[in-house]
């Protein structure tokens, strides 16, 4: 069965386009803005205006990102699994509240701390991925200092409270490592980073 369109409506829609049509050029809104000088400076000068303010947007220089340092840092004891807070100079690894490792080496690392909300309570913390200086990279640097991202991620090492094993940051497991604390969660909740109080 073909579609009709009813003859009522198609003479109703030209009649209110026809309707538009003539109050359209009646006003004659083209020839009244040509026909007085002033508006049409006007009309001119606000376009220009726009313009600039567009293209001193679009060509402006993005800030570089500035990452806060704060005075604190959170470490993790390998020992117990908890979290405490010392200098935020300070780039482990370090001596832990509950001593040394079962090997005999420092216990607490530098950790990197998230949450799920914005003003979490210390269960809603969880340690995203330790960190170390690397001490193969060849460079001098503070393991705090993450001003620059990528000089950062290439002295140092990184690993998950779970696992064993210690990878450079600029390296493909290192980067998976950090681009999970960028992904949502099943909830659709993004972690969010944390500094200590």
């Amino acid at each position: 069965m073909r579609f009709h369109i009813p003859d009522w409506l198609r003479y109703e829609a030209r009649h209110r386009i026809e309707a538009f049509r003539d109050g359209y050029t009646r006003f004659r809104v083209r020839e009244s803005i040509n026909d007085n000088p002033k508006v049409v400076a006007g009309v001119a000068f606000f376009s220009v205006l726009l313009l600039t303010v567009v293209l001193a947007q679009v060509l402006r220089p993005a800030p570089g990102r500035r990452y806060e340092e704060s005075r604190k840092a959170w470490f993790y004891d390998l020992n117990t699994g908890r979290l405490f807070v010392s200098a935020g100079n300070e780039s482990g690894p370090m001596t832990a509240p509950s001593g040394p490792l079962p090997g005999g080496g420092p216990a607490a690392f530098r950790a990197h701390v998230y949450s799920y909300v914005l003003d979490p309570n210390e269960s809603e913390l969880f340690v995203g991925f330790l960190e170390r200086p690397d001490p193969n990279a060849g460079t001098e640097r503070q393991a705090s200092d993450m001003g620059d991202f990528h000089r950062w991620a290439r002295a140092t090492l990184i690993r998950r409270t779970d696992g064993d094993e210690w990878v450079s940051a600029a390296s493909a497991p290192g980067r998976e490592i950090i681009r999970g604390l960028t992904r949502p969660s099943r909830q659709g909740q993004t972690p969010i980073y944390q500094a200590p109080k």
